[in-house]
Order: structure tokens, then C-alpha cells, then sequence
């Protein structure tokens, strides 16, 4: 197939959308099909083309001035969509913006099926930026016209359903995480959990209910062995410095910053927490699902779509002392307990996760789009 994806940023930009997008484009590149990736250069340092990993990417000028970007944005996002829809057999629009609603229009115009992914919800996700009263219901008309919606997860499909969009449109896709990326299954180090070693990755942010962990970890901090790595940065970095210092907590937490590679956090972690109050996904359960940590967690995102019995503890956001328990209750298991608990996160997530059946699934969904195109449209063929 010749896949065509529009994303307004597209990896340097580490934001989870945009590694999202880079990931599938060159995982399908890598089983054989033709990938074209259309973006804006939001950095000129960035070359306005290039070819990575089978991926031919083309960025093309975008402006900074906020009341222009919208209509520059749509009319590049048009230009290209246009182009692309010459050249590949369906589009893919990754994330709902000014960008990807113009390469939309141009799909339509050339007859040419599009998928667009939403990569967020609630209150400033990617649906209610484009309801907004002033757009006066254009751009949701528009972005609602998609052949067909990619949703990381039911509770994005239902928003979808909400607003309008028929059930037989939406297509829920996880988030891909590659062959490469799966780490080779470690032996469990003895030492770990005595270590008690605590993580989080993620943006520094309200969002993600850090200041739950900040009110439980104080008591902990008391008891010898314990600690905390926090990996990423955002608007609370100075906020959890001045905690760490307030608090005396210097030997007990480590504030690392923002890691290209967390997967070494990962492997020497033997608790993951996530207090997060809200999110589409949250690829990094996922991920520390693979590493084999032990994942405490708030139902959010992917969470409320795992069954039941997935290895992860389901916790209240706002209750500090239900974390504190929880986490006294893992470092009381035995080491037998805790290897199992490894060996099943690891297990759970390569069953749910696995990358070969989301790109089948992602695969099938191409197909079908094409296909009915083709049979509505008999006469329209690549250029």
C-alpha cells in the first residue's frame, strides 16, 4: 500500500502523538509499504526533506505569529493533502489540527479515503478544540466528514460516539510499541524490591497527580531503603525540587529531568506509579507493564479497557494513604511473589500489546477503506 500521513509536528518534537506517528509510519514502512509523512517545519533547522527508516518526510514552512497559524496551517495541511492524495492510496491524519483538517478537504477533493487519529479527549482534547463557538461548527463539520477515526482506547470512542460519529467509523487502535523496543526479558534481581525502588515517567504537570505520590512518600521516606525517581520535566520541576528540599528527602527521591531512553529507569525499577487524574493512552503502563514492574496505577486511559485481572493495582487519585499502603504491601511480598508478579506484567503486555496485531488490525483498516473507495469510485486510480 502507499500510505500518506499529515501531523502538524512530527518527531525531533518529542511529544507522545508525534513518537506515536514516527513509530507507525516506520513500522509500515519496515513491512513493506510506501510511507510519506507531510509536516510543518516548526524548527528551520529541520531539512525541509529527508528519508529515515524508509520514511520519505516532507516539512513544509509554517508561521509563529498565533493569528496567522491557523489559516497558513490549513492551507499547507490542504497543498499537501493534495499532493499526497496523488500519489498514495489513503491518507492518514494523526491528531486533529488546522493541518491535518486541510489535508482533509484535499482528500475529499481528490476522493480519497482519510483516517484521522484522535490522540486526546475531555476538555482540551482534540474534539473539543475544534468546537469550540467561535469556529461555529466548521471545523467539526469538516474533521466529523473522516472516512473513518483511529481511538487509542473506548473511552475516545465514546466521546466520538457522543458528538455524533457513527460506531462502524470508529476503529480502536492501541498504541503501537515496536518489535525493536520490547526489552529482552531480565532475570529478576533479588535486590530490587529490598531496594524498593519507585518511578514515574512522565510530564511534571498537575494532570498526572504527582502531588498525591508528594503527600504519601514523606511517611515512606521514614523507613529505611526506599526511593523515588521521577523522570521527565515540565511546569512542576521547580515545585518537587522545593518539596525535596523542604522535606529533607534529598536521599530518598531523585529528580533526573527529561530522558530520551527511560527504559533504563525502567529496568531498574521494581514499582511504577502513575496517579494520573486523566489520559487517552498512557503508553508508559504499557511500557512498564514490559519491563516487568509492578504498576500502581489510577483508571485512567488504556486501564479501563485491560479486564479485571491484569496485573496492575487500581487506586483512588486523591487518596495518599491508599498508595502508601499499597506500596508497603508490595515491599512485604516474598521474593517469590514479586518474580511472579514480573514474569505476569511482562506476559500481560506482549498478549495485549503485541506490535504485529495492531499493525495487522491498522493493516485491515487501510484495506477496507481502499476497497471501498475503489468499488464507489471505480474509475479513480493513482496518478
Amino acid at each position: 500500500m502507499r500510505i500518506g500521513f499529515l501531523i502538524q509536528h512530527f518527531p525531533p518534537y518529542l511529544g507522545g502523538a508525534e513518537c506515536q506517528a514516527r513509530d507507525l509510519a516506520e513500522a509500515l514502512a519496515r513491512r513493506g509499504h510506501e510511507v510519506e509523512v507531510a509536516t510543518t517545519r516548526w524548527d528551520r533547522a529541520q531539512p525541509a526533506r529527508e528519508r529515515q527508516a524508509g520514511v520519505d518526510i516532507r516539512r513544509c514552512a509554517t508561521l509563529s505569529a498565533r493569528w496567522l497559524k491557523l489559516p497558513w496551517n490549513l492551507l499547507a495541511g490542504f497543498v499537501e493533502g493534495w499532493r499526497l492524495s496523488a500519489r498514495c492510496e489513503v491518507l492518514h491524519g494523526h491528531c486533529l489540527s488546522s493541518f491535518v483538517l486541510g489535508g482533509l478537504l484535499a482528500a475529499h477533493c481528490r476522493r480519497r479515503p482519510m483516517l484521522v487519529k484522535i490522540c486526546s479527549l475531555g476538555p482540551a482534547g482534540d474534539m473539543a478544540q475544534l468546537r469550540r463557538p467561535w469556529l461555529f461548527g466548521l471545523a467539526w463539520r469538516l474533521a466529523s466528514s473522516a472516512s473513518g477515526f483511529l481511538v487509542p482506547t473506548e473511552a475516545v470512542g465514546s466521546e466520538l460516539q457522543a458528538a455524533g460519529i457513527r460506531p462502524g467509523a470508529i476503529h480502536r487502535l492501541y498504541s503501537l510499541f515496536p518489535q525493536a523496543a520490547l526489552p529482552v526479558a531480565r532475570a529478576f534481581p533479588e535486590s530490587l524490591p529490598e531496594a524498593r525502588e519507585v518511578l514515574f515517567v512522565g510530564r511534571l504537570h498537575p494532570g498526572k497527580g504527582l502531588r498525591t505520590m508528594m503527600a504519601a512518600w514523606p511517611a515512606l521516606a521514614k523507613q529505611p531503603g526506599w526511593h523515588w525517581v521521577i523522570v521527565g520535566d515540565g511546569p512542576m520541576a521547580s515545585e518537587i525540587r522545593d518539596w525535596v528540599t523542604r522535606e529533607g528527602l534529598e536521599s530518598s527521591v531523585s529528580l533526573v529531568g527529561y530522558q530520551v531512553d527511560p527504559g533504563p529507569w525502567f529496568q531498574r525499577a521494581a514499582l511504577f506509579v502513575f496517579p494520573s487524574c486523566s489520559e487517552s493512552f498512557g503508553n508508559v503502563l504499557v511500557e512498564a507493564l514490559l519491563h516487568g514492574c509492578h504498576v500502581l496505577t489510577t483508571e485512567v486511559g488504556v486501564v479501563h479497557d485491560w479486564p479485571e485481572q491484569a496485573p496492575v493495582v487500581r487506586l483512588p487519585q486523591a487518596e495518599p494513604s491508599a498508595w502508601e499502603r499499597a506500596l508497603v504491601s508490595w515491599a512485604q511480598r516474598s521474593s517469590d511473589e514479586r518474580a511472579r508478579c514480573h514474569t505476569l506484567a511482562r506476559a500481560f503486555a506482549l498478549e495485549q500489546h503485541h506490535p504485529d496485531s495492531v499493525l495487522s488490525h491498522l493493516e485491515a483498516v487501510y484495506g477496507d477503506l481502499i476497497g471501498n473507495t475503489r468499488s464507489s469510485h471505480p474509475s479513480r486510480g493513482l496518478r
